[in-house]
């Protein structure tokens, strides 16, 4: 019964809307997380003292080159500054965005319905579990079932009591290598995705083999790749070849970290991140073999230093500053409203 009343619909955190009402869409975003698992104290001791000063642009030299290293750059659970930094995005043409601060990520369902309402914006939530890092103390004791059970009631009656409904399964986490609780996770994702018939969102471990190891584990949980996406493809899937692999059994293709140009911090050394330009000659290359409506793009800010009053870039960065550069390079508006309004719809419509 759920799903007949959801289908040809798009859930958002203030209900349904029809298809048509989405728009342009940012399609990986966080207004409110907490990224603290993912914080590495320094073992220089200069570095582990600026590890817990508080996010300014006096330190904002050093904070560039240590996005991991300092803990208040992992933390924006500020109400009042997401609606102020996200409403450039509105001012700059957006209409919707996909907020994926799932289990482990400090979700906030109330407060993310409120930023919808104050700010005009479609906001679409995620559900399941993050990184092993940040996944509860009983994590071990919670079966496949009960992991199932839950996503689907986040997607049918809404998270916990507070009947605010999650949209989409994801960012659901993998580290490399992957740890137990993470295959659970995954193969409970693929079967809430069965259930609910909602999109299904994969984070990438650290390495190139990443992404296929957790496609094969969802494939073969019954998941359905062509409503399934895999997020950071800018810092997880860098072989051309493994791309192409992945664009051909129907997955989705997430260029999500525009803004961030060519650097990523030293414990990821085999990491070589691309810059804006280089995302889009991979992404126009992607669309020369014909997989342009797979391709979905986005900014991924989770670091108050992404942020435009830290000195960041913000949530308006493909708007103001990416899409002129596409249109350079010879992508057309039909284009750009394939990969920012039609798939994005597409995914997401259930």
């Amino acid at each position: 019964m759920k799903y007949e009343i959801r289908k040809g619909k798009i859930q958002t955190v203030l209900g349904l809307i029809e298809p048509s009402e989405l728009g342009i869409t940012l399609a990986h975003e966080h207004l409110m997380s907490d990224g603290s698992g993912w914080f590495v104290e320094p073992d220089d001791a200069f570095d582990r003292s600026m590890a817990y000063k508080p996010v300014s642009v006096e330190i904002l030299w050093w904070l560039t080159y240590h996005r991991f290293s300092n803990l208040d750059d992992l933390v924006n659970m500020d109400e009042d500054e997401a609606v102020e930094e996200v409403l450039h995005f509105k001012h700059a043409g957006g209409n919707s965005l996909v907020e994926m601060s799932n289990i482990g990520l400090a979700r906030s369902p109330k407060a993310l319905a409120r930023i919808s309402r104050r700010t005009g914006l479609n906001i679409i939530m995620g559900s399941g579990y993050y990184i092993d890092s940040s996944l509860p103390a009983d994590m071990d004791e919670r079966s496949e079932d009960q992991i199932t059970e839950e996503i689907v009631h986040d997607i049918d009656e809404g998270v916990s009591d507070t009947g605010i409904c999650a949209g989409l399964i994801g960012e659901i986490g993998c580290t490399w290598p992957l740890t137990d609780n993470e295959r659970k996770s995954l193969r409970a994702a693929a079967r809430a995705q069965k259930i609910t018939g909602a999109a299904l969102n994969l984070h990438p471990g650290q390495h190139e083999d990443s992404a296929m190891q957790a496609v094969k584990i969802v494939e073969e949980a019954g998941a359905d790749l062509t409503k399934t996406t895999i997020d950071h493809i800018d810092r997880a899937v860098r072989e051309r070849d493994n791309r192409i692999t992945l664009a051909k059994m129907g997955l989705y293709m997430e260029y999500d970290l525009f803004g961030r140009e060519g650097y990523y911090p030293m414990e990821h050394r085999r990491i070589d991140l691309p810059n804006d330009h280089m995302r889009i000659n991979e992404i126009m290359d992607l669309m020369s073999m014909g997989y342009t409506r797979q391709i979905l793009i986005s900014q991924d800010i989770w670091n108050k230093t992404q942020r435009r009053k830290y000195g960041g870039w913000g949530y308006a960065h493909l708007m103001d500053n990416t899409l002129p550069v596409m249109r350079a390079k010879g992508m057309s508006d039909d284009d750009i409203r394939t990969i920012m309004v039609d798939n994005p719809t597409r995914l997401f419509t259930f």
